[in-house]
């Protein structure tokens, strides 16, 4: 099964050819993470790195001018084969799967600091689809795109809390309440009067909502260090209604409730679980072992032995619950060797793509009891199926574990692609590969008896570096984990 994170899939063979067009539609391509190369490309070969010396009024990031380029000179573009079609001054996208994305960049090989804006709000003005996730992307602590992983941890907030929908009011009607409120002083006019590639009908018109509504989400809602940033994206996708996007933009104010925007207010921030990539402890490598086959599981339990390692095992509820599978008492004997045992959801669903709050809730609850029935622990960890994170599942993890850890990866194997392949081996490709990058929080599996037998070669390796192998709790320094 796959394991995708949210990466960038720009189409090369069309640069020639974008920046003239004056309306695209890009569909899915097939290209491997490591090809990717347009998330490293500028424009220009001079920094766009806008002057901080002194604090603007608002920082515009996008305004969808060009296919390929944002208004600060970098790279813009989709992920995960998802299908857009461009015009100048706004970009449609076409989801039909939550690990879709869209990014736009701040910088393409180095960090960038929005501190000196950390006290203002990202302002997006979009039309259309409403259940999306909002995030802004942290670099890597070395700021080097080669490095894993890159992009780094998100922090991510729900498009639909922070939506703000404003009146389309005639001008010349006497009675418009908004001309008071702009006369008294009031920041902003409704959006209608303030972008000028709107359109209106001539003649009096009565008042009606806007087809596009803004966002307004304060900088310090994104829980990630403002001072190495990397770009915004959009995310989380959980239903196929299209989203157009016509400006991305960081602004000092935000309108006061009054009746053209329906009273809008900012909400405030809800919890969520902090999203895990890589080890924070020095010299620590982990091994996250996913959901596997029962006649393979004496075998991992060997080379562990034989290699005198610790694991985290991710343990989906229903084969804990199905007594055919024998997994509780294997995952108890895990226990009892010094292996974490922790949350993978109870049926292994894509759970940003569930309709609703309750199918996810039923996923974490189900999970929780199925761990404390069987095998009598509480656990913080989650990982969740696919790899597929979007805010939702940050929030409503929140709501059932005291400050959860959604752990996901920075090293992956790559079983999910090569294990069943004519060329097996390119899963050790794709391990010494990821590991050179620097990461060190691997995902993989036991559902192939090949992918078992790498195992050994996996460990080696790390051992070979240095690094010491480790459960993912130790690894990011837990003081309820076990001593080392």
């Amino acid at each position: 099964m796959r394991y995708s994170l949210p990466l960038i899939t720009p189409a090369l063979a069309l640069t020639s050819i974008l920046p003239t067009a004056t309306s695209l539609v890009i569909g899915p391509f097939e290209q491997r993470p490591y090809e990717q190369q347009h998330w490293f490309e500028t424009r220009q070969q001079k920094s766009q790195r806008p002057d901080t010396s002194r604090l603007a009024a608002s920082l515009v990031i996008d305004t969808f001018q060009t296919p390929l380029h944002n208004d600060l000179g970098f790279w813009h573009g989709t992920g995960e084969n998802l299908t857009f079609q461009h015009e100048p001054g706004s970009m449609r996208l076409f989801p039909t799967d939550p690990d879709q994305n869209f990014h736009t960049q701040f910088n393409s090989h180095t960090c960038f600091s929005l501190s000196p804006w950390r006290d203002q709000y990202l302002h997006v003005v979009f039309e259309g689809n409403e259940d999306f996730t909002v995030s802004l992307n942290e670099h890597n602590a070395e700021c080097n795109p080669a490095r894993a992983p890159f992009p780094g941890v998100p922090d991510s907030v729900q498009a639909s809390r922070y939506v703000m929908r404003t009146r389309s009011w005639d001008p010349d009607d006497g009675s418009n309440d908004w001309d008071d409120d702009w006369k008294l002083g009031k920041q902003r006019r409704p959006l209608k009067h303030r972008l000028k590639n709107d359109t209106r009908n001539g003649g009096r018109q009565r008042p009606a909502w806007s087809k596009r509504s803004e966002l307004f989400i304060p900088l310090s809602h994104f829980r990630v260090n403002h001072e190495r940033l990397v770009s915004v994206s959009f995310t989380g996708f959980y239903t196929d209604e299209p989203l157009t996007l016509y400006r991305v933009e960081i602004v000092p104010d935000v309108p006061g409730p009054s009746s053209w925007n329906n009273y809008f207010h900012v909400p405030k921030k809800l919890p969520t679980g902090q999203l895990i990539l890589r080890c924070s402890r020095p010299n620590s490598f982990a091994f996250g072992i996913d959901d596997g086959q029962p006649e393979y599981a004496q075998e991992v339990m060997r080379i562990l032995d034989e290699e005198n390692v610790r694991v985290t095992f991710f343990a989906v509820a229903t084969g804990l619950r199905d007594r055919t599978t024998n997994f509780t008492r294997f995952y108890r004997e895990m226990l009892r060797k010094g292996h974490q045992v922790a949350l993978h959801s109870n049926t292994h669903p894509k759970m940003e793509a569930l309709p609703t709050l309750r199918e996810i809730d039923e996923e974490i609850i189900q999970s929780i009891r199925t761990l404390q029935d069987q095998l009598d622990i509480h656990s913080r960890y989650f990982r969740p199926p696919f790899g597929t994170v979007g805010v939702r599942l940050r929030q409503q993890l929140a709501q059932y574990i005291d400050d959860p850890y959604v752990v996901n990866w920075s090293v992956d194997v790559e079983d999910w692609l090569w294990e069943n392949s004519t060329t097996p081996e390119r899963q050790l490709d794709a391990f010494y590969r990821d590991v050179a990058r620097g990461g060190n929080l691997a995902v993989m599996h036991y559902l192939n008896p090949i992918t078992v037998g790498y195992l050994r070669h996996f460990i080696r390796h790390v051992k070979s570096l240095g690094l010491n192998i480790m459960r993912v709790d130790q690894c990011l320094e837990d003081p309820n984990s076990p001593a080392l």
